[in-house]
């Protein structure tokens, strides 16, 4: 088959949607079938300094993403002719009218914004244009012939904001986009050297790991307070070291309020490599989303042999199955509790959860997808 991939614009650094692309691609490739990747490029937005995802620069890039790259998409149709094209991000499901014509399939990842656009109770407001921007994804994937969800909860939403028939929303589970797995204490301790030298050095209590960034379903806040109370109930108390962009000045004045701050290492640019070493080296992962569309960082931590206490919400529990802890992320002093009360036995949650990552092998999902591409190209 001839498959067309559509991406994400790469400055917009999406991170998690660009490994996701690149796995497609490479697995697919694999099975001797020819992908395509087309993404919107900078042409406009190329006129200011640094390219940014605010302000002017942000609004210029929408130009080139919403007006010039789908006359881009159009052209690239016609001269391929691919067999399926695939909007690796539901997002891109505003480009549904340049492909009319072609089978597609869009993957949807979660639909957190969506339903902040529309309403949804405890989620943060959306401004005018967000809710316009939001709401054009919305209409655009009540028109893809079919949506892959990467979550039983997010076809569930899915299904909910796009009125499509149950038959044509079907769920293809998110697979590993890195090999991750059990590795030598002492490789652990060499890949983190020079990222964070203190912590390869640690033993005494040793670090929570968690994995985030400021967005409010991540819950930062209610991550410090967690921690705060958990310092109290396990002896030695471990530090928490936080991957993701600095704390806001919010959250960090919450962390010197809890008293927790000197007790946090925070890391923001972490390789492959050293994020398998974090997870082999950590006592636990600390995981108190509020909403996910998949949950990638349980999953990721089970295949390392590393301990999860996560949100007793969905996806969360679907991921983690029935080897991980689970505690209210809106409950701290609860939550606490649940974890040092799990915290004497946590390493009998290591094995069965690491047999548990097979589903979450990269071939099982690659097959999935390529079923599926055979089914929407007949």
């Amino acid at each position: 088959m001839n498959i067309l991939l559509i991406g994400n614009l790469p400055q917009d650094r999406q991170e998690s949607m660009q490994r996701f692309t690149d796995a497609l691609r490479d697995g697919i490739s694999e099975r001797g079938h020819t992908v395509n990747v087309v993404a919107p490029a900078l042409h406009l937005a190329r006129l200011v300094p640094n390219y940014r995802y605010n302000g002017l620069p942000k609004y210029l890039g929408y130009f080139d993403k919403l007006v010039l790259f789908p006359r881009t998409l159009r052209r690239h149709i016609a001269e391929s002719r691919p067999d399926v094209v695939h909007l690796t991000d539901h997002a891109g499901a505003i480009y549904e009218p340049s492909v009319r014509g072609t089978p597609l399939l869009a993957t949807c990842h979660d639909l957190l914004q969506v339903g902040a656009a529309q309403g949804d109770a405890n989620r943060p407001s959306v401004g005018r244009a967000g809710r316009y921007y939001q709401n054009w994804i919305q209409r655009g994937l009540t028109r893809v012939p079919h949506i892959a969800c990467v979550s039983r909860l997010t076809r569930e939403d899915t299904l909910r904001f796009t009125g499509q028939a149950e038959a044509r929303v079907t769920v293809i589970p998110n697979a590993l986009n890195y090999p991750f797995a059990p590795i030598p204490l002492c490789v652990s301790r060499e890949r983190l050297a020079t990222l964070a030298p203190a912590l390869a050095k640690q033993s005494a209590g040793g670090f929570l790991l968690q994995i985030g960034g400021e967005q409010w379903y991540k819950n930062r806040a209610g991550l410090l307070a967690i921690y705060a109370a958990l310092r109290g109930k396990i002896t030695p108390a471990p530090r928490l070291v936080m991957v993701g962009p600095p704390l806001s000045a919010l959250h960090a004045a919450l962390a010197a309020k809890l008293g927790v701050s000197s007790h946090i290492t925070q890391l923001t640019s972490v390789s492959g490599e050293q994020l398998e070493a974090l997870y082999n080296l950590a006592e636990g992962l600390l995981f108190p989303s509020l909403a996910e569309g998949f949950g990638w960082p349980i999953a990721e931590a089970q295949a390392c042999g590393c301990p999860v206490f996560a949100s007793n919400r969905e996806p969360m529990i679907e991921v983690g199955g029935r080897h991980a802890v689970y505690f209210d992320p809106t409950a701290p002093a609860e939550a606490a509790q649940t974890i040092a009360s799990a915290w004497p036995s946590k390493n009998t949650l290591i094995g069965p959860a690491f047999v548990g990552t097979s589903r979450w092998r990269p071939s099982l999902m690659i097959d999935a997808y390529v079923a599926l591409y055979r089914h929407l190209s007949r």
